[in-house]
């Protein structure tokens, strides 16, 4: 469900409801209130930093979300490469809906981007848990 769910987030997020245009009339703001005396450029450029930093946040909890429900079934591997899929699967679809919509734009740059940050995740989680599967050093 919660994956479900994310993916419906996802597609949400791709819709022309959130195009750049869209986003910047309230981040732009935000971001000139914070930092005041910014040079447009300068907002400009964070404003898109922003809007790709989003792009590796949302596939890193799908692919969290993700490999938690698969893993309840599956081994580590398969439940891996299952996540892997999916990312890519939901990557694919929403940048293809996008490079429908007159105020968005697909890119395979983004299918990639958001690959990364599900891989990202999943390989820090994958991490992490061999870390405490670990032993602990023997003490003399």
């Amino acid at each position: 469900m919660a994956v479900a769910a994310w993916v419906a987030l996802i597609l949400g997020l791709g819709s022309a409801g959130f195009s750049a245009d869209t986003t910047s009339r309230f981040l732009r703001p935000l971001l000139a209130w914070l930092l005041p005396g910014a040079a447009p450029e300068s907002l400009h450029a964070l404003h898109f930093a922003a809007r790709k930093a989003a792009h590796l946040l949302e596939y890193a909890v799908l692919a969290l979300l993700g490999w938690r429900a698969a893993r309840q079934h599956l081994t580590r591997l398969s439940a891996s490469a299952l996540t892997v899929g999916l990312v890519f699967a939901v990557a694919i679809v929403d940048e293809a809906r996008q490079a429908g919509l007159a105020a968005r734009s697909g890119s395979p740059r983004d299918v990639a981007l958001d690959v990364a940050g599900g891989c990202l995740a999943l390989a820090l989680l994958l991490a992490l848990r061999a870390l405490r599967r670990r032993p602990a050093p023997a003490r003399g």
